[in-house]
């Protein structure tokens, strides 16, 4: 046997019959052969750091489904490894889930379908040949949500919470009372969603009491839906789950069959932990060329907005922000997930938690996420205040890069696509970011202008695109919360911001966003603004393109009495809708600096503001009379072919003349390796 001291690779088959050496794909007469489990492996691992053996080591799954029932951790006694695929060909799967097999042909509520027998399997999520199975609604799809016709807490107040609301009896009247035990209700409202199991329901007046209360207020204008009831199973893609019955039921989609389905439910929502503590922090562990998948979205908000703890809702405050990840980071450094599929995830794919530095999330694609992509938070201002020795809880210089993160939010719809709250130094470059409910990227945890961590981060070059689909509302393609000096946001293009009621903006500095660069990006194709700001001060927007959108092109909502914001050398392209949106009464004394801006109207001249105490639309020379727009002409820009999104400046553009610097999108979102 060779000793331990040349161990360099060792490798793992879900297949082998026991334990081996480690040392070979392949069983050996000489007793060499692979590992059966990846923990035996860092157990292997562990004793060569112990004995002082400390060169890097590389573990090598072979083909298979590596599956889990809880957590795989890894601990500061493992370090400086890599797990990765055996094959380059054929990822090994890391999964969270079990494995459904023995399905048949059956009929449930008269409608075809497949079924197995599952015991007392809790179901929280099915997952069926790579995508995730719709849970029964009611109203279905596309239809009118029940309205709510009362609830407990009538206070106009934002966090007034309801522990019961009451739909019409007679609207609910198709579903059987006992039926309700088992179900949940969601509703949407401002830029959150929220969910509560059933926990009694009062067939005669309609009375839903929630198991836990909702966040925010309730009023008669928000709609609520019904899920989990059998009386709704009627649609391709859609599982019900008898629990009295032990059944599982689900109406397959095209192509599929009893055969040929491959079908997991989620034993647990974390599957990778990396976690070390605050004296002696996990390092230089990378996760490369896997597909992680099928883990829980079963989670409670049982934390305050503002970090404070409260009880439990249904519904975080934003973002999904108090969630755990498929894949967890806490007091770790220098570690990487890259080159992965993380898919058909319960929560967020990957967390950056407390203590962590150098994390680099890196080409990798996330698809199909309860919640959102990527979530990044350590220690708040205000925790190291109160406690100095949380210092070392700071998570700061993590990465993430070149990564697709794709169609998310889907049992959660407030996830982001990258999350980073209380962090600085990051960097979120060149992704592919879409087809989401809520916001691309969010970075900032302070409202207002209280003391805040966040500094320092770049987003660059993302492709942002297909945000909100008119859902929630109050959002960005990029959002920005707090002061955070240093952080710049630049070169990404940005399309596609669609909100329910408001909020579908593209660049959003939201309360007390503060000094800020926001430069060469192109915006455009949002309901509402392309750029938005609450309330901040001395954020700079600079060089960008902005085009078509359903409000102004850009608003300042909250005026103060400091300067709040520099619009300069910008291309304002407008097909109709005013180029800003002030307070009326302000527009004197107005909180933003202007000037050395391209504006143009495609189809007439444009409208600078509508003011409406006066009810006049005010035209570029009423903004000169008072200050602003100094330097700012009319004139087309000449862009190639507006209409199809194509926004390249001609080379006569008078742009070039009065300074405009070119955007290069030649290399936004990922880039090919």
């Amino acid at each position: 046997m060779r000793p331990y001291n040349t161990v360099s690779t060792y490798y793992v088959d879900k297949n082998a019959p026991r334990d081996m050496t480690g040392q070979s794909p392949t069983s050996k007469p000489n007793g060499d052969g692979p590992f059966a489990s990846i923990e035996s492996a860092l157990v292997a691992v562990a004793e060569l750091r112990r004995s002082g053996v400390d060169q890097p080591v590389t573990i090598r799954l072979l083909p298979g489904e590596y599956e889990f029932a809880k957590p795989l951790t890894i601990g500061p006694d493992v370090t400086n490894i890599t797990i990765e695929s055996y094959s380059a060909c054929e990822k090994a799967v890391i999964s969270g889930g079990k494995k459904i097999v023995g399905f048949k042909a059956d009929t449930f509520n008269g409608v075809p379908c497949l079924s197995a027998e599952i015991g007392d399997t809790v179901v929280t999520d099915l997952y069926v040949c790579g995508e995730r199975a719709k849970k029964t609604r009611y109203p279905a799809e596309g239809e009118e949500r029940l309205k709510m016709t009362g609830f407990e807490n009538p206070a106009p107040a934002l966090f007034a919470p309801s522990k019961w609301l009451s739909g019409d009896p007679a609207a609910l009247s198709c579903i059987s009372p006992e039926h309700m035990k088992d179900a949940v209700i969601s509703f949407n409202h401002y830029w959150i969603d929220e969910h509560s199991p059933v926990e009694d329901y009062d067939a005669e007046s309609g009375r839903i009491t929630l198991r836990y209360p909702s966040r925010f207020n309730l009023t008669t204008n928000f709609g609520f839906i019904v899920e989990n009831i059998p009386e709704a199973f009627n649609n391709p893609g859609e599982a019900y789950y008898d629990r009295p019955a032990g059944k599982l039921y689900y109406i397959p989609r095209d192509g599929e069959t009893a055969d040929n389905i491959e079908a997991h439910i989620p034993c647990t929502g974390e599957l990778v932990n990396i976690k070390g503590t605050s004296d002696k922090h996990v390092r230089n562990i990378r996760i490369r060329g896997l597909k992680i998948a099928y883990t829980s979205s079963n989670y409670v908000s049982g934390v305050g907005v503002h970090g404070e703890d409260n009880g439990k809702f249904a519904s975080d405050g934003q973002a999904v922000s108090n969630c755990t990840g498929t894949i967890n980071f806490e007091y770790a450094d220098n570690c990487a997930v890259a080159k992965c599929e993380i898919v058909n995830y319960g929560l967020y794919g990957v967390n950056i938690g407390k203590g962590s530095s150098e994390i680099r999330i890196a080409r990798d694609r996330f698809y199909d996420g309860g919640a959102g992509g990527v979530r990044i938070n350590g220690a708040s201002a205000a925790e190291i205040d109160a406690d100095p020795a949380k210092c070392g809880d700071v998570t700061h210089d993590n990465g993430v890069c070149d990564c697709v993160i794709n169609h998310c939010g889907r049992v959660y719809m407030a996830g982001c696509g990258v999350l980073v709250m209380n962090s600085y130094n990051n960097r979120i470059a060149h992704n592919d970011i879409g087809d989401l409910f809520y916001t691309g990227v969010s970075c900032g945890w302070v409202w207002g202008y209280s003391k805040s961590i966040t500094r320092d981060n770049l987003i660059l070059k993302n492709h942002i695109h297909d945000l909100g689909q008119g859902v929630l509302s109050d959002m960005g393609g990029v959002y920005l919360l707090g002061a955070q000096p240093g952080t710049v946001v630049a070169n990404n293009i940005i399309h596609g911001i669609k909100s329910h009621d408001y909020g579908g903006w593209a660049l959003y500095t939201d309360e007390g966003s503060g000094y800020v660069t926001l430069e060469n990006n192109i915006c455009y194709d949002c309901n509402d603004n392309c750029y938005h700001q609450h309330y901040g001060r001395m954020n700079t927007v600079r060089n960008n393109i902005f085009a078509y959108a359903g409000g102004q092109l850009c608003r300042v909502s909250r005026f103060e009495q400091h300067l709040s914001i520099i619009f300069e050398q910008n291309i304002m392209y407008t097909d109709g809708c005013p180029v800003y949106g002030i307070q009326d009464r302000h527009f004197e004394e107005s909180t933003i600096a202007c000037g050395r801006n391209l504006i143009w109207g495609e189809n007439a001249a444009p409208v600078m503001m509508h003011k409406g105490d006066e009810d006049r639309d005010l035209c570029l020379a009423d903004f000169q009379a008072h200050g602003l727009e100094q330097d700012s002409i009319l004139a087309d820009p000449k862009f190639a072919d507006p209409k199809n999104r194509d926004f390249t400046l001609a080379c006569d553009s008078p742009a070039w003349e009065m300074g405009f610097a070119p955007i290069d999108v030649s290399d936004v979102g990922p880039r090919e390796m």
